[in-house]
């Protein structure tokens, strides 16, 4: 008897284990670098810092290109192991709104930036900061 409750316990301990690292991973939340192969400039490098808190997802971007006169994240959601927001860029005085969602698998994320203003879809990849 004492030994099916060890085991009993010892199997409830891995469960718990399991679906806390589950749920950890299940998470935008992190540094992320992003890199959007764009037509005509090449490889594009961005560095999103976002946070979760249950579905919604918030953050901040940084981009080294000078054109770009800021930025911000909107409607933020994190479901199913989809990461969907909106980024507004400025531009040369006018703010331009790029769709995004893209497939989170652990560190990795592969998904699609549309600029409805263009009608273009570009293409990314993304990489979660060690440690996030």
């Amino acid at each position: 008897m004492f030994r099916t409750g060890r085991r009993l316990l010892f199997s409830l301990l891995a469960l718990l284990l399991f679906a806390a690292t589950a749920s950890a991973q299940e998470s935008a939340s992190g540094k992320w670098t992003i890199t959007v192969n764009s037509p005509d400039m090449g490889a594009i490098a961005m560095e999103f810092d976002l946070q979760q808190q249950g579905a919604v997802v918030t953050g901040t971007v940084s981009m080294s290109i000078p054109e770009i006169e800021g930025t911000h994240l909107t409607d933020g959601l994190f479901e199913d192991g989809v990461l969907s927001f909106v980024l507004h860029v400025g531009v040369q005085g006018q703010w331009l709104a790029v769709e995004v969602e893209a497939e989170v698998d652990g560190d990795a994320m592969v998904g699609e930036a549309y600029m409805a203003e263009m009608g273009v879809a570009t293409p990314f990849t993304g990489k979660r900061a060690a440690g996030h």
